[in-house]
Protein backbone atom coordinates (compact mmCIF):
# COMPACT_ATOMS: atom_id res chain seq x y z
CA UNK A 1 0.00 0.00 0.00
CA UNK A 2 1.32 3.46 -0.86
CA UNK A 3 2.19 6.04 1.78
CA UNK A 4 0.76 9.52 1.20
CA UNK A 5 3.82 10.99 2.93
CA UNK A 6 5.76 9.97 -0.17
CA UNK A 7 3.63 12.31 -2.26
CA UNK A 8 4.52 15.96 -1.70
CA UNK A 9 1.43 17.34 -3.47
CA UNK A 10 -0.99 15.65 -1.06
CA UNK A 11 0.18 17.01 2.29
CA UNK A 12 -0.47 19.87 1.13
CA UNK A 13 3.07 21.02 0.58
CA UNK A 14 4.94 24.16 -0.48
CA UNK A 15 5.27 22.55 -3.92
CA UNK A 16 1.50 22.25 -4.22
CA UNK A 17 0.99 25.85 -3.12
CA UNK A 18 3.65 27.06 -5.54
CA UNK A 19 1.91 25.20 -8.34
CA UNK A 20 -1.49 26.66 -7.51
CA UNK A 21 -0.25 30.24 -7.12
CA UNK A 22 1.74 30.17 -10.36
CA UNK A 23 -1.23 28.64 -12.21
CA UNK A 24 -3.57 31.33 -10.88
CA UNK A 25 -1.19 34.13 -11.86
CA UNK A 26 -0.67 32.62 -15.32
CA UNK A 27 -4.43 32.77 -15.88
CA UNK A 28 -4.97 36.26 -14.44
CA UNK A 29 -2.07 38.66 -13.98
CA UNK A 30 -4.34 41.15 -12.19
CA UNK A 31 -5.48 38.67 -9.54
CA UNK A 32 -5.48 39.97 -5.95
CA UNK A 33 -3.62 38.39 -3.07
CA UNK A 34 -6.95 37.88 -1.31
CA UNK A 35 -8.29 35.87 -4.25
CA UNK A 36 -5.10 33.80 -4.39
CA UNK A 37 -5.35 33.12 -0.66
CA UNK A 38 -8.97 32.00 -0.97
CA UNK A 39 -8.24 29.61 -3.85
CA UNK A 40 -5.09 28.13 -2.31
CA UNK A 41 -6.51 27.90 1.20
CA UNK A 42 -3.88 30.00 2.97
CA UNK A 43 -3.86 33.43 4.60
CA UNK A 44 -2.98 36.54 2.52
CA UNK A 45 0.21 37.13 4.52
CA UNK A 46 1.49 33.71 3.40
CA UNK A 47 0.60 34.55 -0.21
CA UNK A 48 2.70 37.69 0.15
CA UNK A 49 5.67 35.62 1.34
CA UNK A 50 5.33 33.29 -1.65
CA UNK A 51 5.16 36.23 -4.06
CA UNK A 52 8.25 37.81 -2.53
CA UNK A 53 10.06 34.49 -2.83
CA UNK A 54 8.95 34.25 -6.47
CA UNK A 55 10.40 37.72 -7.11
CA UNK A 56 13.69 36.78 -5.47
CA UNK A 57 13.91 33.66 -7.66
CA UNK A 58 12.91 35.59 -10.79
CA UNK A 59 9.68 33.62 -11.26
CA UNK A 60 7.53 36.76 -11.44
CA UNK A 61 7.83 40.50 -11.94
CA UNK A 62 5.44 42.83 -10.14
CA UNK A 63 4.21 46.02 -11.78
CA UNK A 64 1.84 48.70 -10.48
CA UNK A 65 1.99 51.38 -7.86
CA UNK A 66 0.01 49.65 -5.08
CA UNK A 67 -1.73 46.39 -4.22
CA UNK A 68 -4.98 47.55 -5.82
CA UNK A 69 -3.29 48.10 -9.20
CA UNK A 70 -0.73 45.32 -8.92
CA UNK A 71 0.01 43.07 -11.89
CA UNK A 72 2.04 39.86 -11.80
CA UNK A 73 3.96 38.80 -14.91
CA UNK A 74 5.44 35.30 -15.02
CA UNK A 75 9.02 35.32 -16.27
CA UNK A 76 10.76 32.71 -18.41
CA UNK A 77 12.11 31.12 -15.21
CA UNK A 78 8.63 31.20 -13.72
CA UNK A 79 7.18 29.38 -16.72
CA UNK A 80 9.91 26.75 -16.45
CA UNK A 81 9.13 26.31 -12.74
CA UNK A 82 5.41 25.99 -13.47
CA UNK A 83 6.11 23.36 -16.12
CA UNK A 84 8.31 21.40 -13.71
CA UNK A 85 5.70 21.50 -10.92
CA UNK A 86 2.92 20.51 -13.31
CA UNK A 87 4.86 17.49 -14.61
CA UNK A 88 5.76 16.48 -11.03
CA UNK A 89 2.12 16.74 -9.97
CA UNK A 90 0.93 14.62 -12.92
CA UNK A 91 3.60 12.04 -12.14
CA UNK A 92 2.51 11.74 -8.50
CA UNK A 93 -1.18 11.49 -9.43
CA UNK A 94 -0.33 8.79 -11.97
CA UNK A 95 1.63 6.83 -9.36
CA UNK A 96 -1.21 7.10 -6.84
CA UNK A 97 -3.72 5.89 -9.44
CA UNK A 98 -1.48 2.92 -10.35
CA UNK A 99 -1.02 1.94 -6.70
CA UNK A 100 -4.75 2.35 -6.01
CA UNK A 101 -5.65 0.14 -8.96
CA UNK A 102 -3.14 -2.47 -7.79
CA UNK A 103 -4.63 -2.42 -4.28
CA UNK A 104 -8.13 -2.90 -5.70
CA UNK A 105 -7.16 -5.88 -7.90
CA UNK A 106 -9.01 -8.39 -5.68
CA UNK A 107 -12.14 -6.25 -5.87
CA UNK A 108 -11.97 -6.09 -9.66
CA UNK A 109 -11.39 -9.83 -9.93
CA UNK A 110 -14.32 -10.65 -7.65
CA UNK A 111 -16.74 -8.42 -9.58
CA UNK A 112 -15.57 -9.96 -12.86
CA UNK A 113 -15.84 -13.53 -11.55
CA UNK A 114 -19.34 -13.00 -10.15
CA UNK A 115 -20.39 -11.37 -13.38
CA UNK A 116 -22.10 -8.31 -11.90
CA UNK A 117 -22.73 -5.59 -14.48
CA UNK A 118 -24.58 -2.73 -12.80
CA UNK A 119 -22.96 -1.33 -9.67
CA UNK A 120 -24.12 1.25 -7.13
CA UNK A 121 -21.57 2.95 -4.86
CA UNK A 122 -22.87 3.88 -1.41
CA UNK A 123 -20.92 6.99 -0.39
CA UNK A 124 -20.48 9.98 -2.68
CA UNK A 125 -17.17 11.17 -1.26
CA UNK A 126 -13.45 10.98 -2.00
CA UNK A 127 -13.30 7.18 -1.73
CA UNK A 128 -16.36 6.89 -3.94
CA UNK A 129 -14.74 9.05 -6.62
CA UNK A 130 -11.58 6.92 -6.56
CA UNK A 131 -13.54 3.66 -6.75
CA UNK A 132 -15.61 5.06 -9.64
CA UNK A 133 -12.48 5.83 -11.67
CA UNK A 134 -10.95 2.43 -10.96
CA UNK A 135 -14.14 0.58 -11.93
CA UNK A 136 -14.64 2.70 -15.04
CA UNK A 137 -11.09 1.93 -16.14
CA UNK A 138 -12.08 -1.76 -16.19
CA UNK A 139 -15.34 -1.08 -18.06
CA UNK A 140 -17.43 -1.94 -15.00
CA UNK A 141 -20.68 0.00 -15.16
CA UNK A 142 -21.41 2.26 -12.19
CA UNK A 143 -25.05 3.32 -12.58
CA UNK A 144 -25.13 5.68 -9.61
CA UNK A 145 -24.10 6.76 -6.14
CA UNK A 146 -26.14 6.50 -2.96
CA UNK A 147 -25.62 8.98 -0.16
CA UNK A 148 -27.38 9.74 3.11
CA UNK A 149 -26.58 13.45 2.85
CA UNK A 150 -29.60 15.43 1.63
CA UNK A 151 -27.18 18.09 0.36
CA UNK A 152 -25.64 15.58 -2.08
CA UNK A 153 -28.79 13.81 -3.21
CA UNK A 154 -29.90 14.87 -6.69
CA UNK A 155 -26.39 16.07 -7.56
CA UNK A 156 -23.78 14.30 -9.71
CA UNK A 157 -20.16 13.17 -9.45
CA UNK A 158 -18.34 12.87 -12.77
CA UNK A 159 -21.72 12.75 -14.49
CA UNK A 160 -23.06 9.96 -12.24
CA UNK A 161 -26.31 10.61 -10.35
CA UNK A 162 -26.41 10.63 -6.55
CA UNK A 163 -29.56 8.98 -5.18
CA UNK A 164 -31.23 8.90 -1.80
CA UNK A 165 -31.34 5.38 -0.29
CA UNK A 166 -35.12 5.20 -0.66
CA UNK A 167 -34.82 5.73 -4.43
CA UNK A 168 -32.67 2.65 -4.98
CA UNK A 169 -35.60 0.20 -5.03
CA UNK A 170 -36.56 1.69 -8.39
CA UNK A 171 -33.13 1.01 -9.92
CA UNK A 172 -31.97 -2.11 -11.73
CA UNK A 173 -28.70 -2.95 -9.97
CA UNK A 174 -26.66 -6.09 -9.31
CA UNK A 175 -24.68 -5.04 -6.26
CA UNK A 176 -24.03 -2.14 -3.90
CA UNK A 177 -20.46 -1.42 -2.81
CA UNK A 178 -20.05 0.67 0.31
CA UNK A 179 -17.49 3.23 -0.86
CA UNK A 180 -16.14 4.19 2.54
CA UNK A 181 -13.61 2.82 4.98
CA UNK A 182 -14.19 4.92 8.10
CA UNK A 183 -18.01 4.87 8.05
CA UNK A 184 -18.69 1.47 6.50
CA UNK A 185 -20.48 0.07 9.58
CA UNK A 186 -22.86 3.03 9.83
CA UNK A 187 -23.57 2.91 6.10
CA UNK A 188 -24.22 -0.84 6.25
CA UNK A 189 -26.72 -0.29 9.06
CA UNK A 190 -28.51 2.39 7.02
CA UNK A 191 -28.55 0.14 3.96
CA UNK A 192 -30.10 -2.68 5.97
CA UNK A 193 -32.66 -0.30 7.46
CA UNK A 194 -33.72 0.59 3.90
CA UNK A 195 -33.80 -3.14 3.07
CA UNK A 196 -31.26 -2.80 0.27
CA UNK A 197 -29.89 -6.08 -1.10
CA UNK A 198 -26.61 -7.52 -2.31
CA UNK A 199 -24.41 -5.18 -0.29
CA UNK A 200 -20.62 -5.53 -0.18
CA UNK A 201 -18.08 -3.75 1.99
CA UNK A 202 -14.34 -3.25 1.72
CA UNK A 203 -11.85 -5.24 3.76
CA UNK A 204 -8.17 -4.19 3.90
CA UNK A 205 -5.46 -6.71 4.77
CA UNK A 206 -2.16 -6.00 6.50
CA UNK A 207 -0.50 -5.25 3.15
CA UNK A 208 -3.10 -2.69 2.17
CA UNK A 209 -4.82 -4.88 -0.42
CA UNK A 210 -8.57 -4.29 -0.70
CA UNK A 211 -11.14 -7.05 -1.04
CA UNK A 212 -14.94 -7.27 -0.98
CA UNK A 213 -16.98 -9.05 1.69
CA UNK A 214 -20.73 -9.58 1.67
CA UNK A 215 -22.38 -7.24 4.13
CA UNK A 216 -24.46 -8.99 6.78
Amino acid sequence: MFDFEDYTFFNPSPNFRELMILQIISQNKKVSQETIAKNVGIVPSMVNRYLKDFEDKDYIVKTGGNRRNMNYEITHNGKKRLQFLTVSFINEVSNIYSETKKSFSQVLNKIENIGYKNILLYGAGVVGSIVLKVLNSENINVIGFIDDSIAKQGDKIHGINIYAPEEVKNLNYDMIIIASFRHSEDILKNANDYKLSNIYIFNIDANGNVSLEKGE
